[in-house]
């Protein structure tokens, strides 16, 4: 198609001159008007000009104008709105130009002034589309963009931090009691960009959806006992109690993307647990779920906003100190890893302060 100058086009398809030209004469200052004599001529004009607006009389030679309406429709995808303007005045003729995709009805011999204001609010509607459509293009470029330097960041981040690990154990392995803690410290802020990185390679699969849970039946209360223990030693350093309440439970799940789940929750409540405050981590049935809770005695979290903590990004006010925060992606790949599982996640307030999250999934290959 082409577009010969910058000002929006019509095209007017009439078999009458006379009316082509009245039409041409009333919006010739608002637009390039574009003119055809039948349809078949319509359809070769759509084809050539970009076109904003086609005036098309019903009744012609040939093929009619409701038959050139769908035609038109066909070939622009519905995106270029047909106005008609006909003697033909009939209930009939109006139900089967709305059938063929018709926008809106003149009759003959039309009012010049109502004319030139719809063709007004047709051609502002039609920028308002490009504009939305141009919009779109740009935002899809720059998601697309965001995964490319995500991809490489990902590639670029893991070789490094690979290496900075090895370093960081050998120097470990022989360091000084007074520069023990210090690389203890040093190991444990490393591995937490392992896991964001890890996170994030998980939530990009899930999006594309190449990450597909893998379900084995699994000793859930061993698995969270288990993850629970690889915590201990965060949380006693923070003067924070770690407590399980389980009972056997056996659940068919993808143990791998269970356990990191659980560990954002665990590491989402330790972060916000006060000094020499418990963490009570509770693996339960509920009719037919199975649930997993893990209660902290942190802030809570508002309820018109316990939606968005969810959320990719999601964050609580960050203005406010006594108000819990965001989790980055941890607590959206929660929310991933509970789906995937045909289940959910939510936050509630606990009795006598603190905040209660949990994962929640159907108990079908579950026995207690």
């Amino acid at each position: 198609m082409e577009r010969t100058t910058d000002r929006a086009t019509i095209l007017v398809v009439d078999d009458d001159l006379l009316h082509r030209e009245l039409v041409r004469a009333a919006l010739a200052d608002m637009c390039a008007v574009v003119e055809a004599d039948c349809a078949d001529a319509a359809l070769r004009a759509v084809q050539r000009h970009a076109v904003d607006l086609v005036v098309l009389d019903v009744v012609m030679p040939g093929d009619s104008g409701i038959e050139a309406c769908r035609a038109i429709k066909a070939l622009t995808n519905g995106r270029v709105p047909v106005l008609f303007v006909s003697a033909l005045q009939d209930r009939e003729h109006r139900l089967a130009g709305l059938s063929a995709g018709a926008d809106d009805f003149l009759t003959k011999p039309f009012d010049r002034t109502e004319l030139r204001l719809r063709v007004d609010m047709f051609l502002r509607l039609r920028a308002q589309a490009r504009t939305i459509r141009e919009q779109l293009d740009a935002l899809q470029r720059l998601d697309a963009l965001k995964d490319d330097l995500a991809s490489l960041l990902i590639h670029d981040l893991k070789h490094p931090l690979a290496g900075v690990f090895a370093w960081l154990a050998i120097a470990r392995s022989s360091a000084p009691p007074e520069i023990a803690d210090d690389l203890d410290q040093a190991l444990s802020a490393a591995a937490r960009v392992r896991d964001a990185i890890n996170d994030l390679l998980q939530i990009r699969a899930f999006e594309q959806g190449r990450l597909v849970p893998v379900s084995k039946d699994l000793a859930l209360h061993e698995l969270v006992a288990d993850v629970v223990s690889t915590h201990q030693g965060v949380a006693q350093g923070r003067e924070v109690t770690l407590a399980v309440q389980t009972t056997p439970t056996t659940f068919a799940g993808d143990a791998q993307l269970l356990r990191r789940a659980l560990d954002n929750l665990l590491a989402n409540a330790i972060k916000y647990a006060p000094v020499a405050s418990t963490i009570d981590v509770v693996v339960r049935h509920d009719g037919a779920d199975v649930v997993i809770e893990v209660c902290d005695r942190g802030p809570g979290v508002p309820v018109d906003r316990r939606a968005d903590l969810f959320t990719k990004f999601g964050a609580l006010d960050p203005a406010s100190l006594r108000t819990r925060r965001g989790f980055g992606l941890g607590l959206y790949l929660v929310q991933l890893v509970a789906e995937a599982h045909g289940g959910r996640t939510g936050v509630r307030d606990r009795p006598q302060g603190g905040a209660i999250f949990e994962i929640v999934v159907p108990a079908t290959s579950a026995a207690g």
